[in-house]
């Protein structure tokens, strides 16, 4: 049995019409719920009914930590191809029902066998959404899906994607046609970048560097694996660790890490700290890894290795307003670097929260007056907070209308206190600093894949992987050319020659399908003359264009995001 586990604020679905001949009978109406424990359900081939009791017992266990009593028992099938029959399937539902009815739990039941119209809203705490194996399914980790001759033979054979099944506009599409990235079934949920694709990564992360550079950032690199000793400390243990990767050192057990906050605790603990030291902002590239179930992956959207742009300030209580503050403004400025617009989120205290009542009430108010500072309107979501502070969400707007949520700013009591994190104060004490979480990109593989969608693979010319194309009109034109693509490298700027032989149309049209801004059209007049004749991607062409000219106003143009 597979589960994805998510707590929503709310959940509506409605039974459209039958799937299966064995569907159950039920009435075709709209169905909510609020403060909920969803368990998206697929039962596999091999499960029995016992299990019931163990997936009830964990969700129990679960409903005390996020303080609510209601599940939603929802089948879903698209967690997994290995498909119980429908009737054993309904029977261990029910048995769920029926073991959730025993342990005095509220429970829903989503009719099996019917397609449904469906709508959430995910709750924002670290906890909200994970994913959990059971029963057939854990006998089947780490097993083979194939022999060494089969897999060996599968390699050399070119990742496609099911086209049909996808539009046009999405990123998995698009960047399979230009060539960033593709996705292979030996890593499920990771990701093959290709240079081209690496030349996006590598500007973005170089963006974010010199930006956090010139604010007094300081940049880390951690280990991908840690004791589980850590991870105990931290909580992730207790609380994450179902969507966690395991190894053993040593006989000694060892998690490759899913977050990035523990490596930036440990590096502040490394000497003795002065309140002078701070704030410290310490930032990291960190790739992490989660255990997300292979039915909820989705492109670069969902995956299960991540690069995040984590960032942890360590900082004194009567300097959290202005840090805070600080990091708003960041967020806005590469916001507004992307063309974004994007709307804010504040989630205060839960009612069931660690730390002092006081601290929260701090923590709030800074988070708060750092948005009125820079005049962004948002909206509260009144006990919406994480369990150990309140926190600041921003969701981006892309050009098709939809909202991400990316970037967050969490205030965070309690991790220094777990951590026995502490500096020197004026007065010669040890006092605690407050670490504020900051992440802007978020997943930076996911903020690719909105951007890849957002620009429909028409990235602007700063960040396009090619940003000129050399088109020569014949054989006899590329010495010319070959001259124009040394000038332009030299320069900096990102350039291909194209060196078949086709015609100029056939040149022009694989330039365009591969979105590059420029295009420079040499043939004997522009060699005679000295010059360049150049086509933008939307068509428009400029005749007599001097190279130097040319080279000038392109890196104008790129500066401007240096």
């Amino acid at each position: 049995m597979r589960i994805l586990q998510t707590h929503v604020d709310w959940i509506e679905y409605e039974p459209l019409e039958k799937e299966i001949k064995g569907a159950e009978s039920v009435e075709r109406k709209k169905h909510r719920l609020e403060d909920a424990l969803v368990l998206f359900t697929c039962v596999e081939k091999g499960d029995k009914e016992g299990i019931a009791e163990k997936v009830i017992g964990d969700a129990k266990e679960f409903l005390k930590k996020i303080k609510a009593n209601v599940i939603l028992i929802y089948p879903f099938a698209h967690l997994s191809a290995n498909l119980a029959k429908p009737a054993d399937a309904i029977k261990i539902i029910k048995a769920m029902e029926e073991e959730a009815k025993k342990n005095k739990i509220e429970v829903h039941r989503a009719p099996f066998g019917w397609n449904k119209k469906l709508a959430l809203s995910v709750k924002g705490h670290p906890l909200a959404e994970q994913s959990r194996v059971y029963g057939a399914a854990e006998g089947k980790a780490g097993k083979e899906s194939a022999g060494i001759k089969s897999t060996v033979q599968r390699l050399g054979k070119r990742p496609t994607i099911e086209a049909e099944k996808l539009s046009d506009s999405d990123h998995r599409i698009i960047g399979q046609n230009l060539d960033l990235y593709s996705f292979h079934e030996v890593a499920p949920g990771m990701v093959f970048f290709h240079h081209k694709g690496m030349i996006i990564r590598n500007i973005l992360e170089q963006f974010s560097r010199k930006i956090q550079l010139e604010r007094g950032y300081q940049e880390l690199k951690t280990p991908l694996v840690m004791s589980k000793a850590i991870w105990q400390i931290s909580g992730h243990w207790e609380h994450y660790k179902d969507n966690m990767f395991f190894t053993t050192v040593d006989e000694d057990d060892y998690a490759v890490k899913p977050m990035n906050c523990p490596g930036a605790i440990l590096v502040f603990k490394t000497r003795s700290r002065s309140y002078k030291d701070l704030p410290l902002r310490l930032a990291e590239f960190g790739l992490v890894h989660r255990n997300e179930l292979s039915g909820v992956l989705s492109g670069l959207f969902r995956v299960r290795a991540l690069t995040q742009d984590d960032a942890h300030l360590f900082v004194r209580e009567d300097q959290l307003e202005d840090e805070l503050a600080k990091a708003v403004e960041l967020v806005d400025y590469f916001y507004k670097t992307f063309g974004f617009e994007y709307r804010v989120e504040l989630s205060t205290r839960p009612e069931k929260s660690m730390g002092d009542r006081k601290l929260w009430d701090k923590a709030e108010r800074a988070l708060e007056n750092a948005l009125k500072e820079k005049k962004l309107k948002y909206k509260v979501n009144a006990g919406e907070g994480s369990f150990y502070g309140p926190k600041i969400d921003f969701h981006i707007k892309d050009s098709l209308g939809r909202f991400w949520q990316l970037a967050t700013i969490q205030a965070d009591f309690q991790m220094p206190e777990r951590f026995d994190v502490s500096y020197v104060g004026e007065d010669g004490k040890n006092h605690r600093p407050v670490i504020i979480h900051r992440a802007i990109y978020g997943s930076l593989e996911r903020f690719i894949g909105i951007l890849v969608e957002h620009y429909q693979g028409k990235f602007p010319l700063w960040l396009a992987p090619v940003q000129v194309k050399i088109l020569p009109i014949s054989d006899e034109n590329r010495d010319y050319a070959e001259g124009i693509l040394e000038k332009l490298k030299e320069a900096g700027i990102r350039t291909e020659l194209d060196e078949q032989s086709h015609t100029i149309q056939y040149k022009i049209r694989e330039a365009q399908l591969q979105k590059i801004p420029f295009m420079i059209i040499t043939g004997g007049k522009e060699e005679e003359k000295g010059t360049i004749a150049v086509r933008t991607r939307e068509g428009k062409v400029e005749y007599g264009v001097k190279v130097e000219d040319f080279v000038k106003r392109i890196k104008e143009d790129v500066e401007k995001f240096r």
